[in-house]
């Protein structure tokens, strides 16, 4: 089963991020997200040694898993994508690692870049062939105030000039969420650490009806 992100949502929807170290806990968490907010996709995070760690079938599980909800689902591996039969990969904003990526698993792939800030590598990698773009900062630096702002800046620039679509990366409050969908975002990730959390659900859900309320 393969899932294709739309190129243009209807809504804004939430982008989950999920370990693919992933516990037991966040097992279930996970598929409880899935049902309660139906996600346009769960990218499974590495941190560099996680998917040489996990058992291909605990990974085959998750990926059947998400898949079978309707979900999209990415790794941030190149090779492992291939490999586990992924819908496609999140990769830095380098269009050497997109041709790499493109090569390897072809034109039905989903394979987005992270951009941080920096506008003129989203574009070429938009007028390359990505999926989306997602802007905002790493997991180990959310955003201060004035980098939420800068955020908010660039999600309406790219709105009011290109079809593909942009991601909100690393997105912790409901308010800054909503925020980022009224100014054009078509995809919100949470950052990963939301599992670390005994009411995840229920912010997903709350950021989940604050965004859905932005029409394309």
């Amino acid at each position: 089963m393969s899932h294709k992100m739309p190129k243009s949502a209807p809504r804004c929807r939430l982008y989950l991020q999920a370990p693919a170290l992933i516990t037991a806990k966040q097992q279930a968490q996970l598929a409880r997200a899935l049902s309660a907010v139906q996600p346009a996709c769960v990218l499974l995070t590495d941190n560099g040694e996680a998917l040489e760690k996990v058992p291909e079938t605990a990974i085959d599980r998750t990926i059947d898993g998400v898949q079978g909800a309707g979900a999209a689902c990415l790794v941030e591996n190149i090779e492992a994508a291939a490999e586990l039969g992924a819908d496609g990969v999140h990769i830095p904003a380098d269009l050497e690692l997109y041709d790499r990526a493109r090569a390897l698993l072809g034109a039905s792939a989903n394979i987005g870049a992270a951009c941080g800030r920096a506008r003129h590598e989203a574009m070429r990698l938009a007028e390359t062939g990505a999926d989306y773009v997602a802007f905002g900062a790493s997991v180990t630096a959310l955003p201060a105030i004035h980098e939420a702002r800068e955020i908010l800046e660039l999600m309406t620039w790219w709105s009011e000039i290109f079809v593909i679509p942009c991601v909100a990366w690393n997105v912790e409050t409901i308010a800054d969420a909503g925020a980022f969908a009224d100014a054009g975002a078509d995809f919100i990730a949470p950052p990963p650490t939301i599992w670390d959390d005994d009411d995840a659900i229920e912010r997903l859900v709350e950021m989940d009806r604050a965004i859905g309320r932005r029409a394309a």
